[in-house]
């Protein structure tokens, strides 16, 4: 199927959001109408690609390209990442320090000039595209500044999005809670019942002092010497002391039902409680993989240590010894607590990463803000209950994680894409743009598309699981224009390799598009 018309989708947006867009979508109807006899007047925008908005992805991006003085990796790298992309897609200048002097401007994201493609010969492209693959693909391509629906099979079928919903449970979770929001690991003391670690939706936390960095921000070891401070003073200079952990932030069950025993065993999700080191590791995940079966237990056993070490330190003979966990609340008050990275810092490591333990913290922290029961249950319905709000068609949507790890999970292509539009619109979810993995660069898509013209320019969020795999950003035309497009792919019966190889395929026909009239 294909259209050649505005699929009406932006007709969703309440009207509010559509206040808010009116000016800018005017200014792109008076662009496109007057952009042919006033190019000589005025010169069209200079960004026909999409601009890198934020300082510390410049940072992070130089981070892997020349390493600093981190230890060296136990990860094999397939190849060094490549930089092929053209300005404005560039590092900066070395003293480019200040997130203020990167530019975030709608007007610059998208070039309303360029030639929008002509939707019968990119209907052919991909058609024949698609015919010489071997797996069943759906696939949807939709204009970023007009809305027009331009490529459309299989658009409004309820597939299976695999990690492709993390899209969704990140608009939710911005609805609710700003991306300088801070999460508090803190401890308490009583002594008739020992230590309590009580977690408060920290998924990163380090298991010794803090990194200073998103992963690892706050440190347990920082935690212990904390509490060791406050707790001195009433404790025997010999004997042994209970550490619990409090994870009644969150409601059981803490598992789903359907996760299947190798995603647990595999290092794909542990436990949701309302900590975790490393985001589900035992150390930094870019220097090792190794995945904990327990983050609650891994946690407290860390903490504990550190306590013994700050109390012989000390000269105390005392031994701080893990005692499981606990699913009601403390009711004595923290004596220390150390707090998390920012949201935003956190949501775009678990994006690029795509991290399945963080996106149901995130889910869960959602819930809590909203009201709602913080379990399985309660953060899906938040999330479909705010696309409900914000004016997205959700009939068709039906979540039961937060991550997308189920395969009971459906949605759409048509719904994915109306996140962007989203995005675009709302400065308060134009922050996920900036978490988006980049082909060439980082993330999930660091070793696919590696060579120029999509190296830097194809951004978008992937997800794998073994009955279906899903692709869903942004990329720009030969012609410079800017499209949004979302893809799902069935029939590789667990031949990942073959599915993002035959998704790149139809990513790239689409950005060599040079097809408009």
């Amino acid at each position: 199927m294909m259209a050649s018309k505005p699929s009406g989708r932006r007709a969703k947006i309440a009207s509010s959001a559509r206040r808010r867009w009116l000016p800018w979508i005017l200014g792109i109807v008076l662009g496109v109408v007057a952009g042919g006899g006033m190019t000589k007047a005025y010169a069209p925008p200079n960004a026909d690609v999409i601009r890198v908005q934020a300082a510390d992805w410049y940072h992070h991006m130089r981070d892997l390209i020349t390493p600093g003085t981190r230890p060296a990796p136990t990860k094999t790298w397939v190849g060094e990442p490549k930089i092929y992309a053209t300005d404005p897609i560039a590092l900066p200048p070395e003293n480019t320090t200040d997130r203020d002097q990167v530019a975030d401007d709608v007007d610059k994201l998208i070039n309303v000039n360029a030639p929008i493609p002509d939707t019968g010969q990119l209907t052919t492209a991909l058609d024949e595209a698609r015919a010489n693959l071997a797996l069943n693909h759906r696939m949807l391509v939709v204009d970023a500044a007009t809305g027009a629906t331009l490529y459309d099979v299989g658009g409004q079928d309820a597939i299976v999005p695999a990690s492709t919903l993390k899209l969704f449970t990140a608009i939710n979770t911005l609805h609710h809670l700003d991306t300088s929001h801070r999460f508090t690991t803190s401890a308490t003391y009583d002594p008739a019942q020992g230590v309590t670690l009580i977690g408060g939706g920290d998924g990163l936390l380090s298991n010794g002092e803090s990194t200073g960095e998103t992963v690892g921000y706050a440190g347990l070891a920082d935690l212990a010497n904390k509490t060791w401070e406050a707790i001195q003073q009433d404790v025997a200079q010999s004997g042994v002391i209970d550490v619990r952990v409090d994870v009644s932030r969150y409601a059981q069950p803490f598992t789903h039902p359907t996760w299947t025993e190798g995603l647990m065993t595999g290092g794909w999700v542990s436990p949701v409680y309302p900590l975790n080191t490393w985001g589900g590791f035992v150390t930094d995940p870019q220097l090792a993989s190794e995945a904990v079966e327990d983050g609650a237990a891994y946690a407290t056993a860390a903490f504990a240590q550190r306590l013994t070490e700050a109390a012989a330190q000390a000269g105390y003979d005392v031994e701080f010894s893990n005692a499981g966990r606990t699913t009601q609340p403390t009711e004595t008050a923290p004596v220390a607590s150390v707090q998390s990275a920012t949201l935003g810092e956190q949501l775009r490591f678990a994006m690029k990463h795509s991290n399945n333990m963080l996106f149901e913290i995130f889910g869960r922290e959602a819930a809590l803000a909203a009201g709602a029961t913080p379990d399985f249950t309660g953060s899906t319905a938040t999330t479909i209950t705010t696309l409900q709000e914000l004016g997205l068609d959700a009939e068709h949507l039906h979540f039961v994680d937060n991550s997308g790890l189920s395969p009971n999970n459906r949605a759409t292509l048509d719904a994915t894409v109306q996140l962007f539009d989203l995005m675009l619109t709302n400065e308060q979810f134009r922050p996920i743009f900036h978490t988006l993995t980049i082909a060439g660069f980082d993330g999930t898509m660091r070793n696919r598309m590696t060579q120029a013209p999509y190296s830097g320019v194809v951004r978008s969020k992937t997800g794998t699981l073994e009955v279906a795999s899903s692709n869903a950003g942004l990329t720009v035309t030969a012609d410079g224009r800017t499209l949004w497009f979302a893809m799902n792919t069935s029939g590789a019966d667990g031949d990942y390799a073959a599915a993002r190889e035959e998704q790149d395929r139809l990513a790239e026909v689409l950005t060599d598009c040079g097809c408009s009239k």
